[in-house]
Parts: structure tokens; C-alpha cells; sequence
């Protein structure tokens, strides 16, 4: 069988990766179109790379592209105005050129909307990013959103995404190559490589000088977000991930950070539709399972921990904890739904004074209302 050029082929973990960003960014617009005060939209993708591939594959320039496109036709022809930088410094793999030469190509062959200022750059990352954050602090009522997808890591620290989020209305989407950082994150702190200096300061800045141990890389997966979430934590930011394995040394994660509670719903929301099973990632070898991911993850069990551990749990509490946990109102609506109710009771207590009649302000801040569960009388 011919094998599979990765640099002229996006392969199929890397076409869900872009599905994702595609979804998440046709809601991203959507909402901000109807938020009356935004005047201008960042779009920065600072390794665009060749744009479209030989197996017919859109890459994210074109992917956001045809967002944009979509989004103007589908809304009267009205779109907000936007700024949307295209970078890669990168030779192209298909002809003598760039590989951003090659979306510019494709990009003067669409119709764009003229308020939509597209621009393309062959910078280093660590030169441009810092001019795109300038652009947006010197832009009022704006919001920003940073793909930053690089080939490997050596780039990337931590201090960037900081960076990105302290700039104001920003979300960030940030591409990692797990299986390749966990394989030497145990010896990165003894050993020299090719290499090492970059994870090393990466891992640092995260977890100190003291790394703990990595039973695998889903755990590695797992601590780095949590090591981003207390890094963060001042910026009352919110961090999400979604894994893409195409075997067991081939596993990367997508990370997503904002400081908009509603942004971190949405990207949820778009796991969700990815991975309808367990909304948590892509696997190239899928094995139908007969459990819920509400089943396999305990959800259950942690709901009702959560609101025992309290008089009662307002709905807006309920609705911080499920996106935390990876969960949509909707999944916790129904582990409520099915809480044992031989022995126990869902109550819901009006907090506005207004009548309260269920559960379902789980998603609705308008509402104040506290839920907790009672053992029936007799049990």
C-alpha cells in the first residue's frame, strides 16, 4: 500500500482537528454578529499552512474562509467587520514558493466580503504574535481569536497563551503534538536532546522544576490542563481539551482557552458534535461502547456529591461544574432526570422570588433558582 505524504496530505485525526475549529468558529461569528458591541473581529492563524492538500482536504485558512463566506450569505450579506491574518514562513511542499503563497492563490480566486481584511505574512511566530496582540489592545470593542497550530512545539511556551488572554475579549486554540512531548517529558529534566531546551522550559513554566510522573499520555493530557487552568487562574480563564489519536504514537490535543464562560460552552458544544459518544476527542479506530460517557466518567456520582456537599447548588453553580467536567446543561439535566427517585427527590427552590417549576434554568443566567436532593419521607 502507498503510504501517505502528512506534509502534502491532511491526514484524518488533522481533518477533525479542523472540523472543530470550523464549528466552533461559524458559532464564534454567529454570536458575535448579533452582540451589538463589537465593532471589529481578529482572526490570527499563524501556521496557515499550504491551505488545501492533495486528498482534496481543507486546511484552516480555507476552512475559515469559507466560515466567513458562509456566515455572509447565510445573514443577508451582512457580516461584522474583521481583520484575518494568514502566516507560515514555511517553503511550500507542492511547488517553489510559500505555503501561505499558496492560500493567497486560492484566496483571490473567492469572494471574500470587502469588510473583511484578509492579509498574509512569512513571519517567524515569535515575531508576529506579538504584533497581532498590539493590534488588538489598540482596538476598542473588538474580540480576537489566535489558532495556533505549529509543526511540533520548540516555539510554543505557556507565556504566550497568557499573553493572548490578557490582551481582553480573546479566545485561543492551541495544537499540540502529545505523544512526542510525553515520550521524553520523563527525562527532560535529566537529559540533553534535540529538543530538550524547548520542553523543558514548557514543562517549567507549568509544573516548576519538581515535574510529577505521567502514568500515560492521556494523564499527561490531563495534568497539563489542569497545570494551564491554576496558571491561568488569575485571569478567571477557563481551559478545555480535545484529543485526536490516530494509534498509540500518534496522539495530540487541541487546547482551548477563554475568560467567557459562554465561549467555553460553545466549544463544548462542538466536542460534542465531533464526538457524539463521549465529547472528548477523535480516535481513528472506534469501538462502539455500551456505556454513556455519563456511565464511563462517573458523572453521575459527581453531580450528586456536588450537590449534597451544600444546603443546595444554584443552577448557574451546576452549569460552571458540568462545562468544567466536559458536560452541557443538557447531560446534567438528565442525570437529574434519573436520580434515584424511590428514595430520593430533586427540589428546586426559587431564589428571585418568581415561581420556580423544574430544573431547566440549568443554562439560563436570567433565573436564580437552588437545586438540592432530599431523602423521601418513610426511606
Amino acid at each position: 500500500m502507498k503510504s501517505i505524504n502528512p506534509k502534502t496530505n491532511l491526514l484524518e485525526h488533522s481533518e477533525a482537528k479542523i472540523a472543530l475549529y470550523g464549528r466552533y468558529l461559524s458559532v464564534y461569528l454567529n454570536i458575535l454578529h448579533r452582540a451589538g458591541f463589537v465593532k471589529r473581529i481578529f482572526l490570527f492563524d499563524f501556521f496557515c499552512g499550504e491551505g488545501m492538500y492533495e486528498n482534496n482536504a481543507k486546511g484552516s485558512p480555507i476552512i475559515a474562509l469559507d466560515c466567513i463566506k458562509d456566515h455572509y450569505y447565510s445573514n443577508r450579506n451582512l457580516i461584522p467587520n474583521m481583520t484575518v491574518w494568514f502566516n507560515d514562513i514555511g517553503k511550500s511542499d507542492f511547488e517553489d514558493g510559500y505555503k501561505v503563497d499558496r492560500v493567497k492563490h486560492i484566496y483571490d480566486a473567492m469572494l471574500i466580503p470587502s469588510n473583511v481584511d484578509v492579509r498574509f505574512f512569512k513571519e517567524d511566530y515569535r515575531d508576529i504574535f506579538p504584533k497581532a496582540i498590539e493590534l488588538v489592545k489598540q482596538t476598542k470593542d473588538s474580540k480576537g481569536l489566535f489558532f495556533v497550530d505549529p509543526f511540533g512545539y520548540k516555539k510554543i511556551k505557556p507565556f504566550d497563551i497568557r499573553q493572548m488572554l490578557e490582551v481582553g475579549d480573546t479566545e485561543v486554540l492551541l495544537w499540540l503534538p502529545i505523544a512526542q512531548m510525553y515520550r521524553f517529558a520523563g527525562s527532560v529534566m535529566e537529559s540533553r536532546f534535540s529538543g530538550s531546551d524547548s520542553l523543558r522550559e514548557f514543562l517549567t513554566e507549568l509544573f516548576g522544576n519538581d515535574l510529577p510522573e505521567f502514568e500515560s499520555a492521556y494523564d499527561f493530557v490531563e495534568q497539563l490542563r489542569e497545570r494551564f487552568r491554576t496558571y491561568l487562574r488569575d485571569l478567571n480563564s477557563y481551559v478545555d481539551i480535545f484529543t485526536l489519536e490516530r494509534d498509540a504514537t500518534n496522539i495530540y490535543c487541541l487546547f482551548f482557552f477563554t475568560r467567557n464562560i459562554k465561549g467555553y460552552e460553545k466549544i463544548i458544544e462542538a466536542k460534542w458534535q465531533i464526538d457524539k459518544d463521549h465529547g472528548k476527542g477523535f480516535t481513528l479506530e472506534k469501538t462502539p461502547s455500551l456505556f454513556s460517557e455519563i456511565e464511563l466518567s462517573g458523572y453521575k456520582q459527581k453531580v450528586q456529591v456536588f450537590v449534597e456537599s451544600a444546603e443546595y447548588r444554584t443552577n448557574e453553580e451546576l452549569y460552571n461544574f458540568g462545562l468544567e467536567n466536559g458536560f452541557l446543561p443538557k447531560h446534567t439535566k438528565s442525570v437529574l432526570d434519573n436520580i434515584d427517585n424511590v428514595k430520593i427527590a430533586v427540589e428546586v427552590v426559587s431564589l428571585d422570588g418568581k415561581p420556580a417549576k423544574g430544573y431547566y434554568y440549568l443554562g439560563d443566567m436570567k433565573r436564580r433558582v437552588g437545586i438540592r436532593l432530599i431523602q423521601k419521607l418513610g426511606i
